[in-house]
């Protein structure tokens, strides 16, 4: 017994999660959050070599200071930081040129945390960062500026949906020793909502075959060209609730159960209040509804609801559930 569920009935609504996470140096390698330094080269070392470990490969990974400054440039500070359909990340709508407190500016060296995918989800949430360089503190205020706490003094900026955080101040005495660093991650949760309405005339028929009378239902034999016979249905026939009905014609339907004992004695789906006033716990021919599930438009099952305790589908008044969930 299948219905379709009207797009009036569905509701799906979004909202944001966070989850904290902090390193320091001795652990931030082990969760793949690398500390990457950059700077502007010369004519003998452009290509020079550094390195960064990896415990838990137990990796040295070398890559050019160079190559990570280069990037930096033509990505984040590349001069359209203040063009709204240019830039990437974040900015506030000041505009200043000085190159001491401006929000983007990038000298010959900076230093850049990488944060894994995996450990920022979505992007970083805005305003969630705290580094923390021996006992100075450096906050995100959630424009993409690492300032100094207290102040408005900028040392870098952070890109959330990149997960960098890149020091572009006084890069090359930070993060030389101990240092914390703190932030929250993001992702997006799906509150899926479903009413399902089983109306008076659904879904209160007994599946039990024994419940119900099938008439009218016509075979026949069918040979295929093999020689092989087969039995095929002509006519599915009807079936009928064991109940005693009367036709808008006038005509009368008794397929009712008939007592064994006494042939006079007969009932039928029409007696389940009388049934129910005597036997409160039994369904009669009414079936109680203790799983509902939810399909595709493939008919494949994508979700299954249990009810914490069995509900009769009565004949006579509609049912409400409501199903929640969250993807």
């Amino acid at each position: 017994m299948l219905k379709r569920i009207p797009k009036s009935d569905i509701s799906i609504r979004p909202f944001k999660v966070y989850k904290e996470w902090s390193f320091n140096e001795t652990n931030s390698s082990g969760s793949s959050v690398f500390i990457y330094s950059a700077s502007v080269g010369n004519v003998v070392n452009d290509y020079d070599t550094a390195f960064v470990e990896n415990p838990n490969t137990n990796e040295t990974i070398s890559y050019y200071p160079y190559s990570i400054y280069g990037q930096l440039r033509a990505q984040f500070y590349n001069g359209n930081e203040d063009n709204p359909f240019m830039r990437f990340g974040s900015k506030t709508n000041s505009y200043n040129t000085d190159n001491s407190n401006k929000e983007r500016f990038l000298g010959s060296a900076a230093k850049v945390i990488s944060i894994p995918q995996i450990k920022m989800g979505e992007q970083i949430k805005k305003g969630s960062v705290s580094l923390i360089d021996g006992t100075t503190i450096y906050l995100d205020d959630k424009y993409s500026n690492l300032v100094l706490s207290g102040s408005n003094h900028r040392i870098g900026n952070v890109f959330y949906s990149q997960g960098l955080i890149v020091i572009t101040s006084g890069s090359n005495s930070m993060l030389t020793s101990s240092w914390d660093l703190s932030y929250k991650s993001t992702e997006t949760i799906y509150e899926h909502e479903y009413l399902i309405i089983v109306d008076e005339s659904e879904f209160n028929v007994s599946t039990n075959p024994s419940s119900y009378i099938l008439v009218g239902k016509e075979t026949a034999s069918f040979t295929d060209s093999d020689g092989k016979t087969f039995m095929v249905v002509e006519n599915p026939g009807v079936k009928y609730i064991r109940k005693k009905s009367v036709l808008e014609n006038g005509s009368i339907l008794d397929f009712r159960y008939g007592s064994s004992i006494n042939s006079s004695i007969s009932g039928g789906f029409e007696h389940i209040d009388l049934s129910g006033s005597v036997d409160t716990t039994g369904s009669f021919l009414t079936p109680f509804i203790t799983t509902i599930g939810l399909y595709d438009d493939n008919c494949d099952l994508i979700a299954v609801a249990k009810l914490p305790k069995p509900i009769k589908s009565e004949p006579d008044i509609p049912i409400n559930f409501i199903i929640r969930f969250d993807t």
